[in-house]
């Protein structure tokens, strides 16, 4: 068969940016239909100009006909997904569309019936879709390929017996990157294109999951791959990295991983073996990864570092034991503590959120996080609010108690929104929780003018920063600032290692304005414009982030 994919954008707009994380999923499909015999092309809408129908039309023109479709995304693509089915109907009405992956594991019937694939997976695919396209290819009955909904005579979605999840993942391929031209990827990307990449000024970053799910269920967590915790042989993971480090000159290497390992010992074989990998390329490769805090310890930190850890991703989400323990995080205050003070003690980088609204929420537990952050807030832990996305404990608890009241209108229009969702917390009582969280965001992170901003010959910025942590001047090159007189962008030192702010003068005179507004607003006034400030702050930072230029086929 000939089947297309079709990578959704990653930001809105109709303008080629590559601020996006690299489709790894997608990978794995196109490697596997590939070494069945199938011949795969890719479509990758971030890397092209234009309206999305009309880059679908002109791509079948060319390169078509197809026998198949696949795009696929997590929850939030909803609408990206929607566009990519809508032009390919119109384009090629008779080829048969495949959707897949979070958004269609989440809530399969529900996507099934509003997106109107001709096929759905759900859970993990390689297994599924390679079984799919040979059944299709001999016009097969599909309902003896276990993990996939298709419609009935009667227009009801039919779903076959779930799939079991893939035993062996040594048994996979690597992930195919070419047909989505993975080289120009990395040419193009920036240190601004994401919160990781800014150890380097001219990053090249290579995504790997070293295991698949997670063996833990955070009630705010879904696990479009299945619940149970696998993990490839650290032989197989070294082997893909070892060819592909060389391939494309990466400099960091970005484990995707739920939880890259609940095992200590694991890690510090892979840590030994990375160390190895290292001193055989010649240059400087960095990692880093998702771990537990009560996973970890002072000498494990220390075996990560020596081996090239620059960041680690943990999940803090709150510093109240009863928001935790509501949260079935299965840690504790004084492990995150433990943790933050460890991890930076080695100079390693912190990426860790705390998350309000959970149900177990009260005023005296916000409190406790924030007065925590508030003592530690040089760690650089970002604020937000807790979502219910499909799929999760919480996701089902929003619906049976009313506050998602049409699931799909919530999925396609509202899954950024933050709901109310705790048990005792007025709506004004909420909103003032979440004037708190917003006052919080803008006066305390560290935030400091440039010393120099200075245009580069490619467009793009470099600055010199004085680091508010260790003072240190350290000259990042290559970023990309939009709007060159009003701008905040998120940096770690690369001394140091903490997170601070670099915005302009006319940036940090707003922040202070909108402060002054916040400090006089009385609750019960902010309850009724929180959802106007918010939308208002929102378009303000797309503002700062949107390319100026006209943009073809607008």
């Amino acid at each position: 068969m000939r089947i297309l994919i079709v990578v959704p954008r990653g930001v809105p707009g109709d303008h080629a940016s590559y601020q996006y994380l690299f489709p790894l999923g997608l990978g794995y499909i196109a490697a596997t239909l590939k070494a069945a015999g199938h011949e795969v092309r890719a479509l990758n809408l971030n890397h092209r100009e234009g309206r999305v129908d009309d880059l679908v039309r002109l791509h079948f023109q060319e390169q078509g006909p197809f026998q198949m479709v696949c795009a696929g995304g997590l929850s939030t693509a909803f609408g990206r997904v929607k566009s990519i089915v809508e032009a390919v109907r119109s384009a090629a009405p008779s080829v048969r569309i495949v959707l897949g992956g979070g958004l269609v594991s989440s809530e399969p019937e529900l996507i099934f019936q509003a997106l109107k694939p001709d096929y759905i997976v759900v859970g993990e695919g390689e297994d599924t879709i390679r079984e799919l396209a040979a059944v299709l290819a001999r016009d097969g009955d599909p309902a003896s390929v276990h993990g996939i909904g298709y419609r009935s005579p009667t227009g009801a979605c039919l779903l076959t017996p779930p799939r079991d999840p893939i035993a062996d993942l040594d048994a996979l391929p690597w992930p195919d990157f070419e047909a989505f031209e993975f080289g120009t990827y990395l040419d193009h990307l920036k240190p601004s294109d994401q919160y990781f990449y800014d150890i380097f000024d001219e990053p090249r970053v290579y995504p790997i999951v070293t295991s698949r799910s997670c063996p833990f269920n955070c009630t705010f967590c879904f696990h479009p791959l299945g619940k149970k915790y696998r993990q490839r042989s650290l032989s197989g993971v070294m082997d893909e990295l070892r060819a592909q480090v060389l391939r494309y000159r990466l400099n960091i290497v970005a484990i995707y991983d739920e939880l890259f390992s609940s095992d200590r010992a694991r890690v510090e074989v892979f840590c030994e073996q990375f160390a190895r990998l290292r001193a055989e390329v010649g240059w400087d490769v960095r990692w880093g990864c998702q771990m537990r805090v009560d996973r970890l310890d002072d000498r494990l930190l220390a075996t990560m570092k020596e081996a090239g850890c620059y960041m680690v991703s943990y999940g803090f989400e709150s510093y109240s034991p009863a928001v935790l323990k509501s949260l079935k995080k299965y840690i504790t205050p004084e492990q995150i503590r433990r943790a933050l003070e460890i991890t930076q003690r080695h100079g390693i980088s912190i990426q860790a959120n705390f998350i309000f609204g959970d149900r177990a929420e009260t005023a005296a537990t916000a409190r406790e996080t924030l007065d925590f952050w508030k003592q530690h807030v040089h760690a650089g832990i970002q604020l937000g609010f807790i979502n219910p996305y499909p799929g999760t404990e919480l996701y089902e608890h929003c619906v049976a108690k009313g506050t998602i009241r049409d699931r799909l209108d919530f999925i396609e229009n509202h899954i950024t929104d933050t709901l109310n969702m705790t048990d005792t917390l007025s709506p004004r009582q909420f909103a003032a929780l979440q004037r708190d969280v917003f006052a919080c965001q803008l006066r305390y992170p560290s935030q400091v003018i440039p010393a120099a901003v200075q245009p580069e010959a490619s467009g793009a910025y470099a600055l010199s920063i004085v680091c508010p942590h260790c003072r240190a001047e350290v000259c990042y090159r290559h970023y990309e600032i939009v709007r060159p007189r009003f701008f905040s962008i998120m940096f770690y030192c690369r001394r140091c290692h903490r997170r601070f702010f670099a915005v302009s003068r006319r940036y940090l005179w707003m922040n202070r304005v909108i402060r002054l507004a916040l400090a006089v607003v009385p609750a019960f006034v902010f309850a009724g414009l929180l959802k106007a400030l918010h939308a208002l702050w929102r378009r303000l930072l797309g503002w700062m982030t949107r390319p100026s230029r006209p943009q073809r086929g607008a």
